[in-house]
C-alpha cells in the first residue's frame, strides 16, 4: 500500500507484473547465474504455457508435477497423510528440478483436491524451513482460481505463476457452444482473461 496511492493506469510506467522465476543465485555474490531465470510478463499463464514448463529441458532445467489430490475414501486421515507426502515430495524434487508444479488436475469423483492455497502455503513454508525455496519456482495448476482475488491470494501464498485451467477451458467451451464469439481463438481467450487479471492485480 502506498500513500498517496499509485494509480496503475496513469503511472503504468513505474508499475510492472513481470516476474523472474526459477533458482535464485546469492545476491551477495554477483555472477551470471543471477540472470539464468525464466522471465514471465505476468504471473497468469495459459494451458499451453504450462505444457511448455512441464516439458522444458532448456539449460538443463526440468520440472516436477505434484498431484495434490487424495482418494475420497480415505477421509481426513488420507487428507493429512497426503499433505505430508506433498511436502516430502516437494523437498525431494527441489534437489534435482528447477520448477515444481502443484496440480489438482486429477480431481474428480474418486480423488478430492486439497485446497491449492493449503498445498501451496504448506510447500512454500516447508521449502523455506529446509532451505530449498530459493532453488525452485512454484507453479500452481488449479481449477480453484477464477477471479482476481483468487490469483492475488495465491501469489501472496508463494506462487510464482498460476494456470487457472478451468476458467480457460470454460471460456473455450462457451465459445464452442456459440455463447461467446466463435471467432475467438484459445489464445485470444487467454489474452483477454490475462489482461483482465493483470488490471485487477495492479489495482
Amino acid at each position: 500500500v502506498t500513500n498517496p496511492p499509485i494509480d496503475p493506469f496513469r503511472e503504468k510506467v513505474v508499475m510492472s507484473l513481470q516476474c523472474p522465476i526459477g533458482p535464485e543465485a546469492n545476491i551477495l555474490e554477483p555472477s551470471p547465474k543471477q540472470v539464468h531465470r525464466l522471465w514471465l510478463k505476468q504471473p497468469v499463464i495459459s494451458i499451453s504455457d504450462l505444457d511448455v514448463l512441464v516439458q522444458t529441458n532448456h539449460r538443463s532445467w526440468s520440472s516436477h508435477v505434484i498431484d495434490i489430490t487424495f482418494p475420497a475414501g480415505e477421509g481426513s486421515t488420507g487428507y493429512l497423510k497426503k499433505l505430508q507426502h506433498i511436502f516430502a515430495e516437494a523437498e525431494e524434487a527441489s534437489q534435482s528440478n528447477q520448477i515444481i508444479i502443484l496440480s489438482d488436475r486429477k480431481g474428480g469423483k474418486e480423488n478430492i483436491p486439497i485446497s491449492s492455497l493449503i498445498a501451496l502455503g504448506g510447500v512454500h513454508h516447508h521449502l523455506i524451513e529446509t532451505r530449498s525455496r530459493m532453488k525452485v519456482a512454484l507453479v500452481v495448476e488449479t481449477a480453484e482460481a477464477r477471479e482476481v482475488h483468487h490469483i492475488c491470494v495465491l501469489l501472496g501464498y508463494g506462487a510464482d505463476a498460476i494456470c487457472p485451467y478451468l476458467a480457460l477451458e470454460l471460456a473455450s467451451s462457451l465459445r464452442d457452444q456459440g455463447i461467446l464469439d466463435t471467432s475467438f481463438s484459445d489464445e485470444a481467450i487467454f489474452q483477454n482473461y490475462a489482461q483482465a487479471m493483470q488490471t485487477g492485480i495492479s489495482k
